[in-house]
């Protein structure tokens, strides 16, 4: 019985052997440059995924937080299309972020607030995406194997929508006119909408009126506040009483 185990641990050891210079083999018959493109294919979609955790514990706008999510499902998925493709070719990807992307998210975990957002949508969020399409382009144009070309197409469609995405949201976060984390509009800080205060809206209550006793429609008063009629101007050729005979209504007309 000792005999036989060692036979079969001596035919194990070049059997083994063998099956890992096939793999190493296949994963060297895959041009350098396929193999780089699956790397930079997982690192970038690793890094959105890594970045949109990262804003969903950080960030306090609601509109921030809704992207952030979307770029953790989307890129999650991403990642694994990647993954299948390396696992077929034998090439082995990236598990943790390159130098590059950790500066990023070490410089994002440092801010807070409304410079957090706008951190985040410019580096993960517009240049990520400029450099996550520009590999997949490449990918899709430059590389030999027809299943890199494959996930590289596969990918790119994702991120040219998340692209349109992030601009639009990137410019309404430096206009300020994105939703905050109340769900309302951007206000101008004393609590009207700043569009109001830009108008300068002086309109008073219908029926009120100012010291000189004009109307909220520009009119004078025509009653007192005890609700008689005024007394009419001496000079007018009228008086309160209607059957007064300086009254032009009581003249008889010849």
């Amino acid at each position: 019985m000792n005999k036989a185990r060692m036979w079969k641990s001596y035919l194990g050891v070049p059997v083994l052997a063998a099956m890992l210079s096939m793999g190493s083999a296949y994963a060297q018959s895959l041009a350098s440059g396929d193999q780089k493109a699956l790397k930079d294919m997982a690192m970038a979609n690793m890094a959105e995924v890594e970045t949109g955790k990262l804003a969903l514990q950080k960030s306090q706008n609601a509109e921030v937080k809704a992207f952030a999510q979307q770029m953790v499902d989307d890129h999650s998925k991403g990642l694994e299309e990647v993954k299948k493709v390396a696992s077929a070719k034998n090439v082995t990807l990236p598990t943790e972020l390159d130098a590059k992307h950790k500066a990023m998210s070490k410089k994002l975990e440092g801010l807070s607030g409304d410079k957090f957002d706008r951190e985040y949508m410019e580096l993960a969020g517009v240049k990520s995406h400029k450099e996550a399409k520009a590999i997949v382009s490449k990918a899709q144009t430059g590389a030999k194997d027809a299943d890199v070309k494959g996930v590289a197409a596969k990918l790119q469609p994702t991120i040219e929508q998340h692209m349109g995405h992030v601009q639009q949201l990137n410019a309404s976060l430096k206009s300020g006119t994105s939703m905050g984390a109340s769900g309302s509009a951007g206000s101008s800080g004393s609590g009207q909408p700043a569009k109001d205060m830009k108008r300068g809206d002086t309109t008073a209550a219908p029926g009120a009126s100012d010291a000189s006793g004009t109307s909220a429609a520009g009119t004078t008063g025509s009653t007192v506040r005890d609700g008689s009629k005024p007394p009419a101007p001496k000079d007018s050729g009228n008086t309160d009483s209607p059957n007064h005979p300086s009254n032009p209504a009581n003249k008889v007309t010849k």
